[in-house]
């Protein structure tokens, strides 16, 4: 730019300083051209790629004609966690089982690594390395999304490879985004996560308002190699690289700009509907829920466990999201979920369908910051916040993962089914800025069956978490 007014200022100079020889509208004349190309110069850019960091973005390489695009992104999360009291029908556990009662961890070391190759070509690597098992030295990396994309005017998105397909309203929000450390419990036993498959997004070729994903996916959670062999076939054991699935959210978003009762409104709503086929697997490692939610907690209270004999899995409900001011936000999701079982390798048919029920409500307010819906991906956007944000927030949450068939039999690996309760959160994040936060959070879990002391459990924990994005 500087180089740019430097020569227009010469030419300036020396047109003025030869005015008695030239004709003064010959001399106005040729310097409008050369600002003219100059301009058109500029529109055109000067064909030098240029790196920046763009806030909450992270640092981009990027093409003056924007088709190119080298990105890289992140996010940090470290856990403290502190159990307060544990107690069931075998007793008060805090000391004897326990110990101190009190956990940390990394629960993700996040990078996302992107790139755009021209005409709507791009990709994405995002490998995690917080995971891996408790007290261990060596951490495993494990590849969370990690995909191909073309994007096409006017239809969407398509993604090939390790991606979400059309989940739940919580399973669809990024961790970034979270309002709490972790999502609910019916959400972490009723979701796909990444899979490995071919994804349709909408991604606003509808607009703002209509929003879907749906997708087609093999094989288990974050699993990059989908091997093919005959350990499916009877006497050879299990192959759960082999299941299939697929699973479609469609999303509505209404926005009034005009004020409603104090302020504008907006509102998501949604419904999801995924399908997972087990046949010809012997035993199924099913999703299970950590007590009150908390990842370094090692209990799981809500466990199914291995389930044999199962032939399908679905789960489906409704969800609703409302911003009111920009500063309220309500939040809620309802979902079923069933396993059906092969009626000739389980007790000649007397094995009924396993059902589970689970919902959640949350409402928070941003004392100062602003919260965002994104039609476009039919989730909640990150607080906007400029510096020093509050915001007090409280959760409810249930489930029933316990059921038997018609002789009585639980149909979890224990007697008397996968386990229930209900816990309430209640807390609050600060929000340093936009790109780094704080969070607290107090949770009490009353758990009618705990699956893993085989007795009702009242259970009361602190947590708290130092996020970081870039």
């Amino acid at each position: 730019m500087k180089k740019y007014y430097l020569s227009l200022a010469l030419m300036a100079g020396t047109l003025f300083s030869n005015a008695n020889a030239q004709d003064y509208s010959a001399q106005i004349d040729a310097l409008q051209n050369e600002i003219l190309k100059i301009k058109q110069k500029m529109a055109k850019g000067s064909g030098e790629n240029k790196a920046y960091f763009k806030k909450g973005k992270g640092l981009s390489i990027k093409s003056s004609d924007g088709k190119y695009e080298f990105k890289i992104g992140g996010r940090m999360m470290y856990d403290l966690t502190q159990l307060l009291d544990y107690e069931s029908g075998i007793g008060n556990m805090t000391v004897h089982e326990t110990g101190n009662g009190f956990g940390a961890e990394f629960r993700r070391l996040r990078f996302d690594i992107k790139g755009k190759i021209g005409n709507g070509w791009s990709w994405v690597i995002t490998p995690d390395f917080a995971e891996g098992s408790a007290n261990s030295k060596v951490r495993s990396v494990v590849m969370k999304d990690t995909f191909i994309a073309k994007s096409i005017k006017g239809f969407g998105k398509l993604f090939f490879g390790n991606v979400k397909s059309g989940q739940g309203l919580y399973e669809n929000t990024s961790s970034n985004n979270l309002i709490f450390m972790e999502r609910p419990l019916h959400n972490e036993m009723m979701n796909f996560a990444q899979r490995l498959g071919i994804v349709y997004d909408t991604s606003g070729a509808l607009g703002d308002q209509f929003h879907a994903k749906i997708g087609i996916f093999s094989g288990l959670e974050s699993g990059l190699v989908q091997p093919i062999g005959d350990s499916g076939l009877p006497g050879n054991g299990d192959n759960e690289s082999e299941h299939y699935g697929a699973s479609i959210a469609a999303h509505y978003h209404f926005k009034s700009d005009t004020p409603l009762v104090g302020g504008p409104l907006s509102t998501l709503f949604g419904y999801h509907f995924g399908y997972l086929d087990m046949t010809g697997t012997e035993t199924y490692d099913t999703n299970s829920a950590r007590a009150n939610g908390v990842h370094t907690f090692v209990d799981k209270p809500i466990d199914i466990g291995n389930l044999t004999s199962a032939e399908n899995h679905t789960f489906h409900g409704p969800q609703l999201s409302i911003i009111h001011n920009s500063a309220l936000l309500f939040q809620a999701e309802y979902q079923i979920g069933k396993y059906t079982f092969d009626p000739h390798n389980s007790g000649n048919g007397t094995r009924d369908d396993y059902n589970i029920y689970g919902g959640s409500a949350s409402i928070s307010y941003a004392i100062s910051g602003k919260y965002k819906h994104s039609g476009k991906k039919g989730a909640i956007g990150g607080l906007k916040c400029k510096r020093h944000c509050f915001v007090p927030k409280y959760q409810y949450e249930w489930i029933d993962a316990n059921d038997f068939d018609n002789v009585g039999t639980g149909v979890g690996s224990r007697d008397g089914g996968g386990g229930a309760g209900q816990v309430h959160t209640v807390g609050f994040n600060h929000y340093f800025n936009s790109n780094v936060r704080a969070m607290f959070e107090y949770a009490y879990g009353d758990y009618d069956f705990d699956n893993a002391r085989g007795a009702p459990s009242e259970i009361s924990s602190l947590q708290a978490r130092l996020h970081l994005k870039w």
